[in-house]
């Protein structure tokens, strides 16, 4: 098969993916957070609450550069600081409504393209289709 005809039908593909993520990106009044914002709001996710210090760590940055994002998080209430009750010096950081929402976002994108799929593929073509997705890969998202 000819490999410009490979190109554009992914192209074809990527642009309806990219158009449902911009779907749900503009539901939910939010503009593209980068990918290291990402693993940022996903790590406080799976944790429910964290402190600075453990984020930090988690990712081998400097506490002042994580405390930028955190600045950043809270201007735009995507986390919310909690003081500690037994030491004062601690707060925990966790995520608000938004935060949530946008920390699971790829959850929400690809389910929006897996609708507008079922809606042009009949089952056939749908179990083609995951099938050779499974090729390119087993990491589950």
């Amino acid at each position: 098969m000819n490999k410009e005809i490979i190109r554009q039908s992914l192209n074809k593909f990527l642009k309806m993916y990219y158009q449902s993520c911009k779907e749900v990106y503009e539901e939910i009044s939010f503009e593209r957070i980068t990918s290291t914002q990402f693993k940022y709001l996903k790590n406080i996710h799976s944790n429910k609450e964290v402190t600075l210090t453990q984020l930090a760590s988690n990712f081998d940055v400097s506490k002042p550069t994580m405390n930028e994002f955190i600045h950043k998080f809270l201007d735009a209430k995507i986390v919310k600081r909690r003081k500690s009750e037994t030491d004062k010096r601690v707060s925990y950081i966790s995520l608000t409504d938004i935060g949530i929402t946008l920390a699971t976002t790829n959850a929400l994108e690809s389910k929006r393209a897996v609708e507008k799929m079922l809606k042009k593929l009949d089952e056939k073509q749908i179990d083609k289709m995951v099938e050779l997705f499974d090729k390119f890969g087993v990491e589950e998202l």
